[in-house]
């Protein structure tokens, strides 16, 4: 419904964690589109649950009223949503817990990254990264997430990576301290690039400039098998489609079948000689036609 933005209460809460995100000047669409959620407190008074970015952008064009959800009408879906919110909104939020449940929701309300976005004003994009750290990232450093010694942005990156052993070669040096998440995105790119490059060589790429050099791989020489002949079947499959071939006399054939056809036969008549000649010859060799001859 609509209701007058001057009936609406901003709570402290909501314009801090707007400014914390610098959403105060520019939205994304997703959060334009999420209707804000007001709780009705007194006659003509309503607290604002979520949602400052669309009454912020309806103030800023000068409208007088902005529509609401209001939360004792929302339904089980609807509520979900707003908790997912709420808690990807707050900044002890652990980013397992909320991968897990963005995964959960979508489960059990059978929707897609895309329709929970538009649900809760948070991109595809960033839903995605939460739930790649349930679907690929290796358990130890889910673990490693949930203690806050990996943060975030490391975790999404490496679980990029298909492997679980590389994986946790490359969170080690920012797992102790030894490397900024600065670096995490552009070794991890590279990690993809060279996928048969040490973890070690990858990082000295990004840390010290050196180039990487990767080894030529020796690719085994391929044997060719030539393709076996079926003693036992050429003779009947030989005679049948002599018997096919006879039935052309017969047959009324389309001008472009026929120039077709006559191709195709004298390969054929090609290929028989050829199989002639060397059946006389190796019979030659063993003096079988020498044999048949005496014999007669």
């Amino acid at each position: 419904m609509e209701i007058e933005i001057k009936k609406i209460d901003f709570d402290a809460d909501s314009t801090i964690k707007l400014e914390s995100r610098k959403e105060t000047k520019r939205w994304s669409k997703f959060s334009n589109q999420f209707i804000p959620v007001v709780e009705k407190v007194g006659k003509n008074k309503y607290k604002l649950i979520s949602g400052a970015e669309k009454i912020h952008i309806a103030t800023e064009k000068g409208e007088l009223k902005v529509n609401c959800n209001i939360i004792d009408d929302l339904n089980d879906e609807e509520k979900g949503a707003l908790d997912l919110r709420l808690l990807y909104q707050g900044s002890e939020s652990c980013p397992i817990t909320l991968g897990e449940r963005f995964l959960g929701f979508r489960e059990n309300f059978s929707i897609t990254q895309q329709q929970l976005a538009k649900k809760t004003g948070i991109t595809p994009g960033t839903i995605h990264h939460y739930e790649s750290l349930i679907k690929t990232l290796a358990p130890s450093l889910k673990k490693n997430v949930m203690d806050k010694e990996l943060t975030f942005k490391e975790a999404r990156s490496i679980a990029d990576i298909d492997d679980h052993k590389r994986q946790i070669d490359l969170a080690k040096p920012f797992l102790s301290g030894d490397l900024s998440s600065v670096h995490v995105e552009k070794i991890v790119s590279l990690a993809k690039k060279h996928p048969d490059s040490e973890v070690k060589v990858i990082i000295d790429s990004v840390t010290k400039g050196k180039q990487i050099i990767e080894e030529k791989r020796v690719e085994p020489e391929k044997i060719i098998e030539k393709n076996a002949v079926d003693f036992d079947t050429i003779a009947s499959r030989i005679l049948k489609i002599s018997a096919e071939i006879d039935l052309i006399q017969s047959e009324e054939i389309p001008e472009f079948k026929r120039l077709k056809l006559i191709s195709s036969l004298r390969i054929l008549q090609s290929r028989t000689q050829l199989a002639l000649s060397s059946l006389n010859t190796k019979a030659n060799t063993l003096n079988l036609l020498g044999d048949k001859v005496s014999r007669k």
